[in-house]
Protein backbone atom coordinates (compact mmCIF):
# COMPACT_ATOMS: atom_id res chain seq x y z
CA UNK A 1 0.00 0.00 0.00
CA UNK A 2 1.35 3.39 -1.00
CA UNK A 3 1.70 6.77 0.95
CA UNK A 4 -1.13 7.94 -1.16
CA UNK A 5 -3.34 5.39 -0.14
CA UNK A 6 -2.40 5.89 3.20
CA UNK A 7 -3.11 9.25 3.35
CA UNK A 8 -6.76 9.04 1.68
CA UNK A 9 -7.20 6.49 4.84
CA UNK A 10 -6.02 8.74 7.39
CA UNK A 11 -8.18 11.62 5.75
CA UNK A 12 -11.32 9.03 6.29
CA UNK A 13 -10.60 8.53 9.69
CA UNK A 14 -10.50 12.29 10.57
CA UNK A 15 -12.79 14.06 8.28
CA UNK A 16 -16.19 12.68 9.41
CA UNK A 17 -17.53 15.79 10.34
CA UNK A 18 -15.61 18.74 8.66
CA UNK A 19 -12.43 18.77 10.79
CA UNK A 20 -10.97 21.65 11.85
CA UNK A 21 -6.91 21.76 11.05
CA UNK A 22 -5.16 23.52 14.06
CA UNK A 23 -1.78 23.12 13.71
CA UNK A 24 -0.71 24.72 16.68
CA UNK A 25 -3.72 25.54 17.88
CA UNK A 26 -4.24 26.46 21.74
CA UNK A 27 -7.27 24.94 22.69
CA UNK A 28 -6.47 21.69 21.42
CA UNK A 29 -2.65 21.97 22.83
CA UNK A 30 -4.32 22.77 26.49
CA UNK A 31 -6.13 19.40 25.97
CA UNK A 32 -3.00 17.77 25.33
CA UNK A 33 -1.52 19.41 28.42
CA UNK A 34 -4.37 18.74 30.66
CA UNK A 35 -4.59 15.22 29.62
CA UNK A 36 -0.76 14.52 29.89
CA UNK A 37 -0.94 16.15 33.45
CA UNK A 38 -4.05 14.08 34.68
CA UNK A 39 -2.28 11.00 33.05
CA UNK A 40 0.69 11.68 34.91
CA UNK A 41 -0.25 13.01 38.21
CA UNK A 42 -3.46 10.55 39.29
CA UNK A 43 -2.10 7.87 41.01
CA UNK A 44 -4.02 4.69 39.87
CA UNK A 45 -5.73 4.18 36.33
CA UNK A 46 -7.95 1.33 35.59
CA UNK A 47 -8.70 0.39 32.09
CA UNK A 48 -9.46 -1.81 29.21
CA UNK A 49 -6.74 -2.07 26.41
CA UNK A 50 -7.51 -4.00 22.73
CA UNK A 51 -4.55 -4.05 20.41
CA UNK A 52 -5.29 -4.79 16.46
CA UNK A 53 -2.15 -5.53 14.38
CA UNK A 54 -2.09 -5.52 10.49
CA UNK A 55 1.29 -6.66 9.33
CA UNK A 56 1.49 -6.22 5.75
CA UNK A 57 4.68 -7.36 5.55
CA UNK A 58 3.96 -11.06 7.04
CA UNK A 59 0.42 -10.83 5.81
CA UNK A 60 -0.81 -11.79 9.46
CA UNK A 61 -2.89 -9.71 11.73
CA UNK A 62 -3.43 -10.58 15.18
CA UNK A 63 -5.18 -8.87 18.34
CA UNK A 64 -5.09 -8.56 22.09
CA UNK A 65 -7.65 -7.41 24.94
CA UNK A 66 -6.56 -7.24 28.47
CA UNK A 67 -7.84 -4.78 31.99
CA UNK A 68 -5.08 -2.87 32.98
CA UNK A 69 -4.50 -1.41 36.84
CA UNK A 70 -1.68 0.48 36.76
CA UNK A 71 -0.39 3.12 40.04
CA UNK A 72 2.10 5.29 40.88
CA UNK A 73 4.28 3.69 43.92
CA UNK A 74 6.93 6.30 44.96
CA UNK A 75 8.62 3.89 47.29
CA UNK A 76 9.25 0.70 44.49
CA UNK A 77 12.07 0.11 42.59
CA UNK A 78 10.33 1.11 39.63
CA UNK A 79 8.20 4.08 40.54
CA UNK A 80 5.01 2.31 39.76
CA UNK A 81 3.06 -1.26 39.82
CA UNK A 82 0.33 -2.93 37.74
CA UNK A 83 -1.65 -5.81 37.56
CA UNK A 84 -2.83 -7.04 33.73
CA UNK A 85 -5.09 -9.74 33.32
CA UNK A 86 -6.00 -11.30 30.01
CA UNK A 87 -6.28 -14.44 28.36
CA UNK A 88 -4.54 -17.25 29.63
CA UNK A 89 -1.52 -15.18 31.03
CA UNK A 90 -1.90 -12.58 33.46
CA UNK A 91 0.94 -10.11 34.71
CA UNK A 92 1.22 -8.24 38.39
CA UNK A 93 4.05 -5.89 38.63
CA UNK A 94 4.30 -5.20 42.82
CA UNK A 95 7.09 -2.37 42.12
CA UNK A 96 9.69 -5.18 42.96
CA UNK A 97 9.44 -8.39 41.67
CA UNK A 98 7.16 -9.64 38.10
CA UNK A 99 5.28 -12.37 38.04
CA UNK A 100 3.65 -13.94 35.06
CA UNK A 101 0.61 -16.34 36.21
CA UNK A 102 -0.06 -18.99 33.19
CA UNK A 103 -3.57 -20.24 34.03
CA UNK A 104 -3.47 -23.11 31.47
CA UNK A 105 -0.07 -24.63 33.07
CA UNK A 106 -1.26 -23.03 36.64
CA UNK A 107 2.71 -21.99 37.01
CA UNK A 108 3.49 -18.41 38.56
CA UNK A 109 7.01 -17.07 36.46
CA UNK A 110 8.90 -14.70 38.90
CA UNK A 111 11.07 -12.14 37.82
CA UNK A 112 13.19 -10.68 40.07
CA UNK A 113 13.85 -6.93 40.87
CA UNK A 114 17.40 -7.60 40.90
CA UNK A 115 17.23 -9.39 37.27
CA UNK A 116 14.41 -6.38 35.82
CA UNK A 117 17.09 -3.88 37.04
CA UNK A 118 19.96 -5.03 34.81
CA UNK A 119 17.71 -4.66 31.98
CA UNK A 120 16.81 -1.02 31.06
CA UNK A 121 14.58 -1.95 28.01
CA UNK A 122 12.56 -4.31 30.46
CA UNK A 123 9.31 -2.29 30.72
CA UNK A 124 9.49 -1.08 26.48
CA UNK A 125 8.22 -4.01 25.80
CA UNK A 126 5.34 -4.74 27.41
CA UNK A 127 2.60 -5.25 25.11
CA UNK A 128 0.32 -3.02 27.65
CA UNK A 129 2.55 -0.56 27.94
CA UNK A 130 4.21 0.01 24.57
CA UNK A 131 1.23 2.48 23.89
CA UNK A 132 0.62 3.43 27.02
CA UNK A 133 -1.80 6.05 27.80
CA UNK A 134 0.10 7.90 30.02
CA UNK A 135 3.62 8.55 27.81
CA UNK A 136 2.00 11.20 25.70
CA UNK A 137 3.82 13.30 23.33
CA UNK A 138 5.30 16.65 24.95
CA UNK A 139 3.80 19.61 22.36
CA UNK A 140 6.67 20.11 21.06
CA UNK A 141 6.77 16.88 19.67
CA UNK A 142 3.44 17.20 17.90
CA UNK A 143 3.69 17.62 13.56
CA UNK A 144 -0.06 18.96 13.80
CA UNK A 145 -3.42 18.50 15.18
CA UNK A 146 -6.65 17.85 14.19
CA UNK A 147 -10.18 18.64 15.89
CA UNK A 148 -12.66 16.07 14.66
CA UNK A 149 -15.58 14.03 15.24
CA UNK A 150 -15.72 10.27 14.76
CA UNK A 151 -18.54 8.28 15.57
CA UNK A 152 -20.47 11.16 17.17
CA UNK A 153 -17.78 11.94 19.92
CA UNK A 154 -15.74 14.96 19.78
CA UNK A 155 -11.89 14.31 19.38
CA UNK A 156 -8.57 15.96 18.76
CA UNK A 157 -6.43 13.69 16.42
CA UNK A 158 -2.18 14.48 17.52
CA UNK A 159 0.03 13.52 15.03
CA UNK A 160 3.85 12.52 14.96
CA UNK A 161 6.34 11.09 13.13
CA UNK A 162 9.56 9.24 14.01
CA UNK A 163 12.02 8.02 11.32
CA UNK A 164 14.73 5.52 11.35
CA UNK A 165 17.36 6.02 8.38
CA UNK A 166 19.02 2.70 8.67
CA UNK A 167 15.84 0.79 8.03
CA UNK A 168 14.70 3.19 5.62
CA UNK A 169 11.61 2.82 8.30
CA UNK A 170 9.15 5.74 9.31
CA UNK A 171 6.32 5.34 12.02
CA UNK A 172 3.40 7.94 11.89
CA UNK A 173 2.13 8.26 15.56
CA UNK A 174 -1.64 9.90 15.75
CA UNK A 175 -3.06 10.54 19.47
CA UNK A 176 -7.06 10.67 20.05
CA UNK A 177 -7.69 12.29 22.63
CA UNK A 178 -11.17 13.57 24.28
CA UNK A 179 -11.19 16.54 25.13
CA UNK A 180 -14.09 16.53 27.41
CA UNK A 181 -12.95 13.44 29.60
CA UNK A 182 -9.11 14.26 29.23
CA UNK A 183 -8.34 10.47 28.58
CA UNK A 184 -6.62 9.12 25.06
CA UNK A 185 -9.22 6.84 23.24
CA UNK A 186 -7.01 5.42 20.44
CA UNK A 187 -3.35 5.21 19.68
CA UNK A 188 -2.77 4.95 15.62
CA UNK A 189 0.83 3.68 14.81
CA UNK A 190 1.74 3.23 10.79
CA UNK A 191 4.64 1.86 9.80
CA UNK A 192 6.58 2.17 6.12
CA UNK A 193 9.30 0.87 4.86
CA UNK A 194 10.27 2.63 1.62
CA UNK A 195 7.44 3.61 0.39
CA UNK A 196 5.05 0.75 1.47
CA UNK A 197 3.34 0.54 4.30
CA UNK A 198 4.37 -2.28 6.02
CA UNK A 199 2.39 -1.99 9.14
CA UNK A 200 -0.64 -1.02 11.14
CA UNK A 201 -1.37 -0.93 14.71
CA UNK A 202 -4.59 0.27 16.53
CA UNK A 203 -4.83 0.57 20.49
CA UNK A 204 -7.72 1.84 21.78
CA UNK A 205 -8.24 2.50 25.38
CA UNK A 206 -11.86 2.37 27.31
CA UNK A 207 -13.62 1.80 30.94
CA UNK A 208 -11.59 4.62 32.70
CA UNK A 209 -11.03 4.50 36.49
CA UNK A 210 -9.33 7.11 38.06
CA UNK A 211 -7.97 6.88 41.77
CA UNK A 212 -6.53 8.91 44.01
CA UNK A 213 -5.15 5.97 46.10
CA UNK A 214 -2.23 3.88 45.66
CA UNK A 215 -3.19 0.35 44.82
CA UNK A 216 -1.52 -1.71 46.69
CA UNK A 217 -0.37 -5.01 44.98
CA UNK A 218 -0.14 -8.34 46.14
CA UNK A 219 -1.89 -10.98 47.32
CA UNK A 220 -5.19 -9.87 46.10
CA UNK A 221 -4.08 -9.40 42.84
CA UNK A 222 -2.87 -13.42 42.84
CA UNK A 223 -5.42 -15.99 41.95
CA UNK A 224 -7.56 -17.57 44.41
CA UNK A 225 -6.59 -21.16 44.21
CA UNK A 226 -2.78 -21.91 45.73
CA UNK A 227 -2.11 -24.85 44.08
CA UNK A 228 -0.09 -22.92 41.01
CA UNK A 229 3.45 -23.89 41.41
CA UNK A 230 5.96 -20.78 41.44
CA UNK A 231 9.22 -21.32 39.56
CA UNK A 232 12.24 -18.48 39.07
CA UNK A 233 13.36 -17.30 35.30
CA UNK A 234 16.31 -19.77 34.95
CA UNK A 235 13.87 -22.65 36.30
CA UNK A 236 11.37 -21.62 33.56
CA UNK A 237 13.98 -21.59 30.90
CA UNK A 238 15.32 -25.01 31.77
CA UNK A 239 11.48 -26.36 31.35
CA UNK A 240 11.11 -25.05 27.87
CA UNK A 241 14.12 -26.11 26.80
CA UNK A 242 14.45 -29.52 27.87
CA UNK A 243 14.19 -31.92 25.15
CA UNK A 244 14.76 -29.43 22.12
CA UNK A 245 16.39 -30.90 19.26
CA UNK A 246 19.92 -30.67 19.20
CA UNK A 247 22.97 -31.53 16.73
CA UNK A 248 23.52 -35.40 16.79
CA UNK A 249 20.19 -36.19 17.58
CA UNK A 250 19.11 -38.95 15.59
CA UNK A 251 15.27 -39.04 13.82
CA UNK A 252 13.28 -41.57 13.94
CA UNK A 253 11.03 -40.90 11.77
CA UNK A 254 10.97 -39.06 8.32
CA UNK A 255 6.94 -39.55 6.72
CA UNK A 256 4.59 -36.01 7.50
CA UNK A 257 1.38 -35.15 5.83
CA UNK A 258 1.86 -32.24 3.70
CA UNK A 259 -0.34 -28.90 3.43
CA UNK A 260 -1.47 -30.53 0.05
CA UNK A 261 -2.39 -33.79 1.94
CA UNK A 262 0.61 -36.45 0.74
CA UNK A 263 2.57 -38.22 2.58
CA UNK A 264 6.26 -36.96 2.11
CA UNK A 265 9.71 -37.91 3.60
CA UNK A 266 12.03 -35.36 4.78
CA UNK A 267 15.13 -37.82 4.37
CA UNK A 268 16.23 -40.93 3.75
CA UNK A 269 15.63 -41.16 -0.40
CA UNK A 270 18.58 -40.18 -1.48
CA UNK A 271 21.78 -39.00 0.38
CA UNK A 272 20.82 -35.42 0.10
CA UNK A 273 20.28 -33.65 3.46
CA UNK A 274 17.44 -31.32 4.53
CA UNK A 275 17.13 -28.40 6.04
CA UNK A 276 13.23 -27.64 7.60
CA UNK A 277 12.60 -24.27 8.02
CA UNK A 278 10.41 -24.07 10.96
CA UNK A 279 8.33 -20.75 11.32
CA UNK A 280 4.50 -19.26 11.48
CA UNK A 281 2.43 -16.64 9.97
CA UNK A 282 2.91 -13.13 11.93
CA UNK A 283 6.57 -14.03 12.90
CA UNK A 284 8.70 -10.58 11.79
CA UNK A 285 11.86 -13.16 11.90
CA UNK A 286 10.28 -15.68 9.86
CA UNK A 287 8.73 -12.95 7.42
CA UNK A 288 12.60 -11.82 6.96
CA UNK A 289 14.40 -14.98 6.21
CA UNK A 290 11.11 -15.58 3.66
CA UNK A 291 12.26 -12.29 2.05
CA UNK A 292 15.82 -12.76 1.97
CA UNK A 293 15.19 -16.42 0.22
CA UNK A 294 12.86 -14.98 -2.44
CA UNK A 295 15.66 -12.21 -3.23
CA UNK A 296 17.96 -16.12 -4.10
CA UNK A 297 14.80 -16.82 -6.22
CA UNK A 298 14.80 -19.72 -3.21
CA UNK A 299 17.83 -21.62 -5.44
CA UNK A 300 19.28 -23.34 -2.89
CA UNK A 301 22.21 -25.31 -3.39
CA UNK A 302 22.60 -28.93 -5.31
CA UNK A 303 22.32 -31.73 -2.47
CA UNK A 304 20.05 -29.49 -0.18
CA UNK A 305 16.17 -30.41 0.17
CA UNK A 306 14.55 -27.42 1.53
CA UNK A 307 11.06 -27.74 3.75
CA UNK A 308 8.97 -25.23 6.02
CA UNK A 309 6.87 -26.59 8.67
CA UNK A 310 4.76 -24.54 10.94
CA UNK A 311 3.28 -25.95 14.21
CA UNK A 312 0.61 -22.83 14.56
CA UNK A 313 -0.97 -22.24 11.02
CA UNK A 314 -2.94 -24.90 9.35
CA UNK A 315 -3.26 -26.08 5.58
CA UNK A 316 -5.49 -23.71 3.92
CA UNK A 317 -3.46 -20.81 5.56
CA UNK A 318 -0.38 -22.15 5.14
CA UNK A 319 -0.87 -23.10 1.52
CA UNK A 320 -2.22 -19.21 0.98
CA UNK A 321 -0.04 -17.64 2.62
CA UNK A 322 3.40 -19.76 1.13
CA UNK A 323 1.50 -19.14 -2.27
CA UNK A 324 2.00 -15.11 -1.91
CA UNK A 325 5.44 -15.77 -0.68
CA UNK A 326 6.19 -17.63 -3.73
CA UNK A 327 7.67 -20.64 -1.29
CA UNK A 328 8.16 -23.63 -4.08
CA UNK A 329 9.16 -26.01 -1.45
CA UNK A 330 6.84 -28.95 -0.10
CA UNK A 331 5.56 -27.50 3.17
CA UNK A 332 3.72 -29.09 6.34
CA UNK A 333 0.94 -27.64 8.55
CA UNK A 334 0.42 -27.98 12.58
CA UNK A 335 -1.63 -30.82 11.58
CA UNK A 336 1.75 -32.79 10.62
CA UNK A 337 2.68 -33.04 14.17
CA UNK A 338 6.32 -31.82 12.70
CA UNK A 339 7.64 -30.00 15.48
CA UNK A 340 6.09 -32.47 18.35
CA UNK A 341 9.10 -34.49 17.41
CA UNK A 342 11.59 -31.57 16.75
CA UNK A 343 10.86 -29.53 19.43
CA UNK A 344 12.31 -25.81 18.34
CA UNK A 345 12.34 -23.45 20.67
CA UNK A 346 12.08 -20.01 18.65
CA UNK A 347 11.38 -18.85 14.94
CA UNK A 348 12.46 -19.05 12.73
CA UNK A 349 14.60 -22.32 13.19
CA UNK A 350 16.74 -23.93 10.39
CA UNK A 351 17.72 -27.81 11.37
CA UNK A 352 19.95 -29.35 8.65
CA UNK A 353 19.44 -33.01 9.09
CA UNK A 354 21.93 -35.92 7.07
CA UNK A 355 20.46 -38.67 4.50
CA UNK A 356 20.09 -40.65 7.30
CA UNK A 357 18.13 -38.81 9.42
CA UNK A 358 20.92 -37.22 11.85
CA UNK A 359 20.50 -33.73 13.50
CA UNK A 360 23.93 -31.80 12.25
CA UNK A 361 23.28 -28.19 12.66
CA UNK A 362 20.57 -26.22 14.67
CA UNK A 363 19.96 -22.66 13.92
CA UNK A 364 17.87 -19.97 15.55
CA UNK A 365 17.53 -16.92 13.05
CA UNK A 366 18.10 -16.00 9.59
CA UNK A 367 22.10 -14.87 8.96
CA UNK A 368 25.05 -15.39 7.03
CA UNK A 369 25.36 -19.28 8.43
CA UNK A 370 22.15 -20.06 7.13
CA UNK A 371 22.44 -18.11 3.60
CA UNK A 372 25.77 -20.18 3.26
CA UNK A 373 24.23 -23.19 4.32
CA UNK A 374 21.47 -22.98 1.62
CA UNK A 375 22.85 -20.96 -1.21
CA UNK A 376 26.09 -20.99 -3.51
Amino acid sequence: MKYTLLGITLLLLTTCEAPNVTGGDSGALSVLEETRSKMLTTPTHQYRFRSFWDNRFASSTYEESMEVTYSWLPESQQGFGYHVTGGNTDLLYDGQDELKIDHVKRKVVRVSATEIATRTDYFTSKLCFRADPKALPEVAAIDRSVDTIIGGKNQYAYFVSTEAPEKSQVSSWVYYLDPKQKVVDRIQIVSHVGRDTSQLIDYFFSDYVFSDDQHAFGASDRPGSLAYREVNRAEDKKERNSGLIRPGAQLYRADYTSIEGEEKLIYGESAQKTVVMFGFIGCSGCALAMREMKKKSFAVKKGINLFYSSPVDNATKLRTYLKQKEFPFTSFGKESLMNDNFRVAGFPTFVLIDGVGRVERVIGGYDTEVETMLFE
